[in-house]
């Protein structure tokens, strides 16, 4: 197993345990297994044989013994009113991952980067995000005693911060867009002996386990993730490529990445196959209610984009507006609470839809539960009420 720089004109790589989170030449890097090695000392039999959670796949990981919080084994879900209602010529899924430990799929990638931290012998950690991967690896940080410092950026979620600081992690707020927050991270990481959380090799790693659920609980099609910095698009077309490697899986469904319209770094061509000139690009100030996906620069952008173009699939930009319109469906029509960037695999669904080959079976990811950012976009107000027979008999009386 080795670490490999996965610019193609690159191609340097280095040995795995080597600290290193980015190439000499600023992409990020993928673990590279011995597959043949690893054919030969686990079977599908024996996978089905352990429970369904992430430590059903641990020879999958490059850690010892990853931290772990009953992360993973989540389910899948099929459409009950939206796929009838709106006359969907295709099955609809959902994958509901909000029921993680804290509330998004993020403590897949946190269950192995922890561990990964500690398996070093660091004893603090750091993580630049905007604030559900900072619950998350506060949470793991918690139960593996490794001090956790989260760096946020001016946008940051009151309720996600105040979740961050409830396990017990140091929170710093700055007045940067998230980008920059990001690059401060790397910076310290890299000068004062900090380990690095965040979107990159380690994390990858955790996250791929949904490509290993979903290749066991459907041949799908398609399956539709949001992309913020990339790693959740690329792990998890990491993981059906695994699983498929090994014979464990079929056949391989098409990645469709959707992307908020205010934070749309990634482009491709679906009709020529091919990435348009100057594919990833940075937005200076990105903006979306989405916050969990407000991304300047997608530090995972080249493996995202790697996925969507071996899997013949193809990214959809979608609206704040359509956003919340899929929020409220999942909620409404489904009973999911997800936050808006949960439901904005969804949204990228409906804007696409007529691209979907009828009879197919297709995934949408439900990323992050609705508490993490309470009624954005909601208008409904509760009843202000006095408790009172003459109220009750107006209510329900005949």
């Amino acid at each position: 197993m080795f670490e490999k720089c996965i610019s193609c004109l690159c191609g340097k790589s280095y040995p795995v345990n080597k600290i290193i989170f980015k190439c000499v030449c600023g992409k990020n890097l993928e673990i590279i297994f011995d597959y043949e090695k690893l054919k030969k000392s686990i079977d599908k039999e024996t996978i089905k044989s352990r429970p369904f959670k992430q430590l059903r796949y641990k020879e999958f990981y490059p850690v010892q013994s990853p931290v772990f919080l009953q992360e993973g084994g989540t389910p899948l879900l099929r459409s009950k009113n939206i796929e009838r209602e709106l006359g969907l010529k295709f099955e609809l899924y959902f994958k509901n991952e909000t029921i993680n430990p804290t509330g998004s799929f993020k403590d897949r990638g946190s269950s192995v980067e922890v561990a990964k931290a500690k398996e070093f012998g660091f004893e603090k950690a750091l993580c630049a995000t905007t604030g559900n991967m900072g619950a998350s690896v506060s949470a793991y940080s918690a139960i593996a005693n490794l001090q956790c410092n989260i760096f946020m950026p001016k946008d940051a979620k009151k309720a996600k911060i105040e979740q961050i600081l409830s396990y017990g992690a140091k929170v710093y707020h700055f007045k940067k867009e998230y980008t920059e927050v990001a690059e401060a991270a790397e910076y310290v990481a890299k000068n004062f002996g900090v380990f690095l959380l965040g979107d990159y090799l380690y994390r990858r790693e955790g996250t791929k386990s949904i490509g290993f659920e979903l290749a066991e609980q459907i041949q799908a099609d398609y399956v539709f993730v949001p992309i913020g910095n990339g790693v959740l698009l690329s792990g998890t077309w990491k993981g059906l490529k695994e699983f498929r490697h090994l014979g464990f899986a079929k056949s391989l469904p098409k990645m469709a990445g959707v992307q908020a319209h205010g934070s749309s770094t990634i482009t491709y061509d679906i009709f020529k196959r091919k990435p348009i000139k100057n594919s990833i690009k940075g937005i200076k100030h990105p903006h979306t209610l989405a916050d969990a996906i407000e991304v300047g620069f997608p530090l995972d952008g080249e493996r995202a984009l790697e996925a969507l173009i071996e899997s013949k699939g193809f990214e959809e930009i979608v609206s704040d507006r359509e956003i919340l319109h899929a929020k409220e469906l999942l909620a409404k029509r489904e009973g999911l609470y997800a936050e808006p960037a949960g439901a904005a695999a969804l949204a990228g669904l409906l804007k696409s839809k007529h691209r979907i080959e009828k009879g197919s079976k297709v995934v949408c990811l439900v990323t992050g539960h609705g508490l993490k950012a309470p009624l954005i976009g909601n208008k409904r107000k509760p009843i202000e009420a006095k408790l009172g027979e003459k109220l009750l008999n107006k209510i329900f009386g005949k």
